[in-house]
C-alpha cells in the first residue's frame, strides 16, 4: 500500500493559526503523525471477517452435528438404565413376595 505523505510543518501552521499554542500544535501534530504511521497490517479486513464467519459457521454445524449424536447416544444408554431398573425392581418384587409367602406358610 502507497504512503502519502503527511506535511506536519502545514498541520501546526494550521493549528496555530485556529488559536493553539506552539506545544499544543506539535502535540496534535505528533499525534496525528503516529497515528497515520499505525501498523495497519494486522487490521482485519472484510474478507478476513467473512473467512472467520465461515469457519465459525462450519464448526458450529459440526457441533450441532456431535449434540445430535451424543443426545441420541444418551437415550439409548437411558433406555438400557430404564430395563435395568426394571428388571433389578421386578426381581426384588419376586423375591419378597416368595419371602413373604414361605413365612405365611413355612412360618
Amino acid at each position: 500500500m502507497m504512503s502519502v505523505g503527511f506535511d506536519t510543518l502545514e498541520v501546526a501552521k494550521r493549528l496555530k493559526g485556529a488559536g493553539f499554542d506552539d506545544a499544543q500544535a506539535e502535540a496534535i501534530t505528533g499525534v496525528l503523525r503516529e497515528s497515520r504511521e499505525a501498523d495497519l497490517s494486522r487490521l482485519s479486513t472484510k474478507d478476513d471477517l467473512a473467512l472467520v464467519k465461515d469457519d465459525l459457521a462450519r464448526v458450529k454445524d459440526g457441533l450441532s452435528d456431535e449434540i445430535a449424536h451424543l443426545g441420541t447416544a444418551l437415550r439409548a444408554e437411558m433406555e438400557i438404565l430404564r430395563r435395568d431398573i426394571t428388571i433389578r425392581f421386578g426381581s426384588m418384587l419376586v423375591v419378597a413376595t416368595g419371602v413373604l409367602l414361605a413365612a405365611k406358610f413355612f412360618g
